[in-house]
């Protein structure tokens, strides 16, 4: 391909508009980036078209390529980690990457891209991230086997604006894509709800929910049923899969491998994933799932009961990398309406065997009931026929056999000499528990004064009733669940799905959501609670019947939290729609709190900030719920913590030298004030320290805040220790005082590769922190060596002192701004500043305690610029 160079403004401009109408012509739920390329490659030259977008939990890469094969560009997908990827280096360095390979290209994933790396002949790469506003989304990779394709200037402005329309538009696609996702998913459940209130039979039913759950998640499904009795595992229904592999996975004479992912989930009686079901060392028997089906990604969800795993509802896929949370929280409503409709068909087949057995027995009591009568051999026959039948109902209905029956009845039962005649027996199946087992759908055998027939619709009436509510409910959750996935993808950045914990409470004040996060932070188990009948019919409950109330949920995190009373305020506002507080925050502490406890904030408390937002009805705009969201902000109160000592420590340090400065100018101008030459010389003198105190002090403000905001760069090159530290020792004689230093070096020394000035700072900073905590006419050690560590070697340097020491229990803090000066332990911004630089040469610092008292601090370097990665510098 002949690389194109555009000069032309206006045709630039035409291009562009080009590309957006190209872009948004073809999206749809899932972009064809083969019919892209296909266009795009009239405007700009490509023999490679790659398109790199960051997985939903932010841990891989899903990489499309594009090539053209006989006149036809074809697309294929795949997925690799984002460590030691192109596409970790672009979200880094958000930039764009022209590179010429004129022996072709060569290099791994990270070096010439994720999705070009295997194509050796091309010559040309352009690399450029996908940014809507300040989100990166991935990157586009183009190919030419033409050298120095992407090298004209005008192309690249071309490609930086194409990207940013590309960007958008996928940007715009995942949201259209979600809100298909979500429009799909209600008209698979209503086509649920529908079914279920037509009163169809169960494989209808279960063809509706499978059928749902492929078209909503845009997913192959199936699901398999077990069967309670002989433990076998049937197909009940499947979806965008080859019926022929499927039906082998559960022909009869086949048995489920306890290393499957099928078994694992009925055995653990929990949801269990596969991302790589083929490499997943967990599952590693899956022959049918991942040879002959071809599948990658799978989530299986048992249908569960009470006490009885019914099945499993199964989400599929080709492709690597799982399934996002709201995806199986999706799912999990889909498997909530199976576990109902199987439950119930049960109960039905349950009361129709019941009806069978009774009028057995009408029947048999009917013709015992002529015994007066001689009875003719055809009689006596069909009497020995009824009582056979009688025989088998039992055993069919109720698994025990006519003879235990009789058993029991002779030796539990009083005789009519025994018994009151007034009381009448009870015979039950509650009473029959012993000789046939729980039973856990019991009836009693006779209604009196009600018809069979007419319990039977009854039955069956109330049935559909609380199959009706839970597609209801189900429906609403779904809606719920739609607007939460609009709301997080709107705060793309500042949320993180998997750390945050997220709440769905509708107005009512119950939660009708939480996601893995919050369930792990209140200690609840959804999972454990949603296996429950009767929980999936009329909703969740907390142990001893509680409602899932927000309030009840919060109950144990309340008894740990600080400021428990505006926290319980501000979830009861959830039921109003107006008057409350959009954010708050929480103080959580480890162990629970008694009444003297609740004000004294300590190290170990967690901070979380929780935000409110309403979630509106697409239709009407009526408050349906609210969303809360309850994240993590330890560390940001802590840096808020620190950052409002620094300012008090900062103001106060600097007020000191001023007071003292203009105090002594003062004393110098008053009028008649008249001064010999030695106290005139004292009192500028004094000045002069205070000033050089200031000026010290400036810098090293100046000097963390470059620090910290990553403005400073290491210049490197090859040293001697030893002479930096002679370098710096005039600026620290003035605070020895009459304090001893001593040396001792190592003779013959490496040079080491490091910055000059950065680490002479360093030195000075921990040589007069040991002048000024160490008491007068006593010695200061400075060590320093090389010493080898794990065949690394490293420049090792230690700076003593006899002072006040330091605790165990506060070495740590010392090297946070202004903690060690709060303590009294050293200068918080010279020993911060330290630990900042030893840190980005790749080292580590430290203190120790000493024989006798004072403190030793400790800091190691790598000699050799290529014995460690680099992060800084270099």
């Amino acid at each position: 391909m002949e690389a194109k160079v555009h000069t032309s403004a206006l045709e630039e401009s035409a291009i562009i508009e080009r590309v957006a109408r190209i872009v948004f012509s073809v999206r749809g739920t899932k972009p064809d980036y083969a019919r892209l390329a296909g266009e795009l490659e009239q405007a700009v030259p490509f023999d490679v078209f790659g398109v790199v977008l960051l997985r939903h939990d932010r841990q891989a890469a899903r990489v499309t390529v594009c090539q053209r094969e006989e006149d036809v560009w074809i697309a294929r997908l795949h997925q690799r980690p984002l460590s030691d990827s192109m596409l970790e280096h672009v979200l880094q360095e958000p930039v764009l990457r022209v590179q010429d390979y004129p022996e072709g290209l060569d290099g791994s994933p990270a070096d010439s891209g994720d999705a070009l790396s295997p194509y050796h002949y091309l010559r040309s790469t352009l690399i450029a991230p996908l940014i809507v506003e300040d989100r990166v989304l991935g990157s586009l990779e183009l190919g030419s086997t033409v050298l120095g394709t992407y090298a004209d200037q005008n192309l690249q402005r071309l490609m930086n604006a194409f990207t940013r329309v590309l960007a958008t538009a996928i940007e715009s696609v995942q949201l259209g894509g979600n809100a298909a996702i979500q429009d799909r998913q209600r008209q698979a459940l209503k086509d649920v709800t529908s079914a279920l209130t037509a009163k169809k039979d169960l494989s209808t039913v279960l063809g509706y929910i499978v059928s749902g759950v492929s078209n909503a998640l845009n997913v192959s499904s199936f699901l398999f049923l077990r069967d309670l009795h002989s433990n076998l595992l049937r197909l009940g229904a499947f979806s965008g899969l080859e019926q022929a592999s499927l039906e082998q996975l559960f022909h009869p004479g086949t048995q489920i491998s306890e290393k499957s992912i099928i078994w694992q989930t009925l055995k653990r009686r929990q949801p269990l994933e596969s991302s790589d079901l083929e490499n997943d060392e967990r599952y590693v028997e899956q022959s049918v799932l991942t040879t002959k089906l071809g599948l990658r990604s799978i989530y299986c969800y048992p249908l569960i009961a009470d006490a009885s795993v019914y099945g499993g509802l199964v989400l599929c896929s080709t492709e690597l990398g799982g399934f996002t949370p709201l995806k199986t929280d999706i799912l999990t409503l889909f498997a909530n309406q199976a576990t109902v409709a199987i439950h119930n068909d049960i109960l039905l087949a349950s009361a129709y065997q019941r009806n069978r057995f009774q009028q057995t027995i009408a029947h048999l009591e009917q013709r015992l009931s002529h015994e007066e009568q001689e009875l003719s051999a055809e009689q006596e026959r069909e009497q020995l026929e009824l009582l056979r039948q009688l025989r088998s109902d039992m055993q069919r209905t109720f698994g025990v056999n006519f003879g235990s029956l009789l058993n029991y009845i002779g030796s539990s039962l009083s005789t009519s000499q025994e018994r009151d005649p007034q009381v009448t027996p009870d015979i039950s199946m509650a009473n029959l528990n012993g000789i046939v087992g729980t039973d856990q759908y019991a009836f009693p055998w006779s209604m009196p004064g009600s018809d069979l027939d007419q319990q039977l619709q009854v039955t069956s009436a109330e049935n559909m009733v609380l199959l009706e509510h839970t597609a209801d409910s189900a429906l609403s959750n779904a809606a719920m669940l739609g607007e939460l996935s609009r709301l997080i993808t709107q705060l793309k950045q500042s949320t993180n799905w998997v750390k945050d914990a997220w709440f769905v409470i509708d107005t009512n004040g119950v939660c009708r959501y939480m996601n893995p996060a919050a369930q792990n932070l209140c200690k609840i188990n959804l999972e454990a609670m949603t296996s429950s009948y009767n929980s999936m019919l009329w909703g969740l409950t907390l142990g001893q019947g509680l409602a899932l109330h927000i309030e009840n949920v919060f109950a144990r995190l309340l008894s740990r939290m600080r400021n428990s009373d505006e926290v319980s305020s501000y979830l009861s506002a959830f039921m109003r729609e107006r008057d409350y507080v959009h954010e708050l925050r929480c103080v959580l502490t480890e162990e629970l709190l008694d009444a003297q406890a609740t004000e004294q904030e300590n190290a170990t408390d967690h901070y979380y900030k929780l935000t409110r937002y309403p979630l509106y009805t697409e239709q009407g705009g009526q408050l349906e719920a609210n969303a809360l969201q309850m994240q993590d902000v330890t560390e940001q109160v802590r840096d808020e913590k620190n950052r409002s000592a620094l300012f008090s420590s900062v103001s106060h340090d600097l007020r000191t030298p001023l007071t003292t400065i203009k105090a002594a100018v003062t004393g110098l101008l008053e009028f008649g004030t008249v001064l010999d030459e030695q106290d005139r010389r004292e009192v500028l003198e004094e000045i002069d320290s205070e000033a050089d105190h200031l000026t010290i002090l400036v810098s090293s403000l100046v000097e963390l805040s470059r620090i910290e905001v990553g403005a400073f760069d290491l210049k490197k090159e090859w040293c001697d220790a030893v002479e930096i530290f002679y370098g710096v020792l005039p600026k620290v004689r003035r605070v020895l005082g009459n304090r001893t230093l001593r040396t001792q070096f190592q003779s013959h020394m490496s040079l080491i590769y490091a910055d000059h000035t950065y680490l002479g700072s360093v030195l000075l900073n921990l040589v007069e922190n040991a002048a000024r905590h160490s008491q007068d006419h006593s010695d200061i050690l400075v060590a320093i060596d090389i010493f080898k560590e794990d065949s690394i070697e490293k420049l090792h340097v230690q700076v003593q002192d006899h002072g006040i020491g330091i605790p165990e229990n506060k070495r740590e803090q010392v090297f946070t701004a202004f903690q060690a000066q709060e303590q009294g332990y050293g200068n918080g911004l010279a020993l911060a500043i330290c630990k900042r630089i030893v840190e980005a040469h790749q080292g580590a610092i430290w203190v120790e305690g000493t024989e006798g008292g004072g403190s030793c601090f400790v800091f190691t370097l790598p000699v050799h610029p290529h014995s460690t990665k680099h992060a800084i510098g270099a």
